[in-house]
Order: C-alpha cells, then structure tokens, then sequence
C-alpha cells in the first residue's frame, strides 16, 4: 500500500471557500479512482493560514500514478487555490486498528 500526503495554506479568511471546493471538486476524483484506499482531509491552524491536508491510502503505486497524472492535466487549468506544498508519498509498512470505547469519543 502507499500513503501520499498533499498540502496547501490557505488564508484563513478563504478556508469555507476553499474547503467546499475540495469537498465540491477534488474529493469526488480520489473517490472515482481505481486503487485508492481511502481518503481523509485534515486541517491545522497557523497564524492567519490554515493548511490543508490531505492523505490518500492506495493499494498500488501504479494506481497512484495514474490518478496523479489524470490530476495533473484537471489542475493545470484549475487556477489559484492557495499555496500548494509539494506532496510526500510512503510505503505503509504497518497499520493497525483500535477500538474506540464510548468514554473515548
């Protein structure tokens, strides 16, 4: 499996904006892809930006670059939507769940 973690900051004043466009536009292409695991989309404040994140699980690299490149090709003409840090991909070498008791919640 392989995790690929992406990022933008986006000014604090756009985050609704931002955050609906990705709920909107770009979480409906990573859950249309083939491979992809999972997605989940985190967010942490600094100072007058918040970065988004967003980490993806997919069950091959192949799968994973074949979304990329499809992206790619959407995003080129998407415009500006913040400041986008270059994204990190891992080899998940190990996962495990736990179970959350209802006092933990």
């Amino acid at each position: 499996m392989i995790v690929r973690i992406s990022a933008s900051a986006v000014p604090e004043s756009s985050l609704n904006d931002y955050l609906a466009h990705v709920e909107r536009n770009e979480i409906p292409h990573y859950e249309g892809a083939s491979g992809l695991v999972s997605v989940w989309l985190l967010e942490r404040r600094f100072v007058a930006y918040v970065e988004v994140m967003t980490i993806s699980l997919w069950r091959s690299e192949e799968a994973l670059n074949e979304f990329v490149e499809k992206r790619r090709v959407d995003l080129a003409s998407s415009g500006d939507r913040g400041i986008q840090l270059e994204p990190w991909i891992y080899q998940l070498v190990m996962s495990r769940g736990s179970t959350l008791r209802d006092s933990d919640c």
